[in-house]
């Protein structure tokens, strides 16, 4: 029999090919299997290895279980989080799996990634919007406890109880891992963060054990070694952190070096270097190869520029900008925040389940967008060229205070106060592209400030579903 081909991770543990995979990272239905190290099958298609009662995320909250079948684990998958710390939030949509044998290794660089495949008769489930998992094994078996979101997994050999019934696991176990070590069974994705002035992404990193704080709730410069790699893309006068930005785009086997490369927000004329043909087509191979670009703000021409028919950019205090050019005049404030709203469901309740949807407001939002269109994304089996429309993750209002629209000589009665998309990705063969809008800390100066703000949970919730396998087909 055929294993299940599932989109939220990205190697094959088994040779044969399953069914296709979803964008969103849960399988379409309930597939039983035995328990680790053999023994019954599980109870039909709710029962152990299966999906929860909510069709694909498996069981969590209130949600009534039925008796155990074997030894069930109980537990939350986390975030990474740092050395010592609690972890921040849940890790909704994630696999828990008990392979007999450890999966193979994941790529540790740029990859068309394949979904993960589940052998028949592997206890598998994945986590409900809370985090949290039930997984039915046999008494006594050992095996490697699996956890994966993307290209975030950590692996642990584990004995179950001798007896059936419930058992609590660790949260170590399940807590995703915030640097890759092969050899204990953890990985993450290799990262580029491209610095700029604004929009301190490497604040929010240091939160979730990807380096250190710096007692003033920033990241302390220096602790990014073994967990990302830096680029400085700042202006004159300011500080430089990294190596020089030429030394990964006008390299394209350093760029392939990377499996995620974050864009944050910096002064105009910071991006000249997208004025330039080659650079654009550098970042066109590196995600067509399986890249994962995250952009925001300002950095709106890394996007814009080398893939133009996607997101209409415009400014609507000034009727209108000049857009794929550069100086790239849509770049535009003053910056406004939005009462946001979250299309995706399966986002929606993960939001919803840490109390962080209610009254959600994105903050810092400086660009906006007009329109979404569909543009090539790849092609089908048989060559055709295949286009879609950008994903809207977050959306919202262009919610100017009054003094700003009247500045511009706007009238606050009659602004245009519909939703617009704040977030959005689309697929490029292999690889994604995001964009927003916002700046990802919410703030101009950085992610100062205690614990994290509901946009940079998003952050990193969305980091790990850029890398989910790819839910197109794929030109290899």
């Amino acid at each position: 029999m055929r294993g299940r081909a599932l989109a939220i991770g990205l190697v094959s543990v088994v040779a044969a090919a399953g069914p296709s995979c979803s964008a969103t990272g849960d399988p379409a239905s309930g597939a039983g299997g035995a328990a680790a190290g053999g023994g019954a099958a599980g109870a039909g298609a709710t029962g152990s290895g299966g999906l929860g009662a909510a069709g694909g995320s498996g069981w969590g909250g209130d949600a009534a279980l039925p008796p155990p079948t074997g030894a069930r684990l109980l537990g939350t998958v986390w975030s990474p989080h740092a050395d010592g710390k609690a972890p921040l939030f849940p890790i909704a949509g994630a696999l828990v799996a008990a392979f007999v044998d450890p999966p193979s290794a994941l790529p540790t660089e740029v990859a068309c990634d394949a979904c993960v495949e589940i052998p028949t008769g592997i206890p598998w489930t994945t986590s409900a919007a809370d985090g949290t998992f039930h997984l039915d094994v046999q008494p006594g078996a050992t095996f490697w406890l699996t956890v994966q979101k993307g290209q975030f997994r950590r692996v642990r050999q584990y004995t179950a109880p001798s007896t059936t019934g419930e058992v609590a696991v660790e949260p170590e176990l399940t807590s995703l891992p915030n640097h890759s070590d092969v050899a204990l069974g953890d990985a993450i994705p290799r990262i580029a963060l491209v610095y700029g002035d604004y929009d301190h992404i490497e604040d929010v990193f240091a939160k979730v054990g990807l380096g250190s704080e710096d007692g003033a709730y920033g990241h302390a410069w220096g602790t990014e070694a073994g967990h990302f790699d830096v680029f400085d893309n700042s202006g004159p006068g300011e500080p430089k952190h990294g190596e020089p930005l030429v030394n990964l785009l006008g390299n394209p086997a350093r760029m392939a070096e990377y499996q995620v490369i974050l864009f944050a927000c910096s002064y105009n004329a910071n991006f000249a270097f997208m004025n330039n043909a080659g650079t654009q087509q550098a970042l066109r191979d590196w995600v067509w190869q399986g890249g994962k670009l995250y952009v925001s703000d300002y950095a709106m021409p890394v996007v814009e520029m080398p893939w133009h028919d996607f997101v209409w950019f415009t400014n609507p205090l000034s009727s209108g900008c000049n857009e794929n050019a550069f100086p790239p005049t849509c770049n535009h404030g003053p910056p406004f925040d939005s009462k946001a709203t979250i299309p995706d469901q399966p986002t929606s309740d993960w939001l919803s389940a840490m109390g962080q949807l209610s009254g959600l407001v994105v903050k810092e939002n400086w660009n906006t967008i007009g329109e979404l269109f569909e543009g090539v994304v790849g092609q089908d089996p048989g060559g055709a060229t295949l286009k879609q429309k950008p994903k809207v993750w977050v959306q919202g209002p262009w919610s100017y205070p009054k003094e700003d629209l009247e500045s511009f000589g706007q009238d606050p009665a009659t602004w245009d106060l519909s939703e617009h998309p704040l977030t959005v990705t689309w697929p490029y063969n292999c690889g994604r592209v995001l964009y927003t809008t916002y700046h990802t800390v919410g703030g101009t100066l950085g992610g100062r400030h205690p614990g994290l703000i509901a946009q940079e949970r998003i952050l990193f919730h969305l980091l790990m579903e850029l890398t989910v396998c790819p839910e197109i087909p794929v030109v290899r």
